[in-house]
């Protein structure tokens, strides 16, 4: 697990060459949303081929994705 500004990322296998990343908030709050509006414990990115890959797209997410 990785820390990235204010969020936890972890890399999660579910299969082979088949990866995702759960981003959490490092404060234990819910993760809040923008579109559509919602509130959750985590969220988790779509499938990469890798661990690196999905790591990325879980910092894009926080970077752009509309986070709160």
């Amino acid at each position: 697990m990785i820390t990235y500004k204010q969020y936890h990322i972890q890399r999660v296998e579910h299969g082979h060459k088949r990866w995702t990343a759960r981003i959490t908030r490092a404060d234990g709050q819910n993760i809040r949303t923008i579109l559509p509006a919602s509130e959750r414990p985590y969220l988790d990115t779509k499938p990469a081929a890798s661990a690196e890959e999905a790591e990325e797209l879980a910092k894009e997410g926080i970077d752009f994705g509309g986070m709160v």
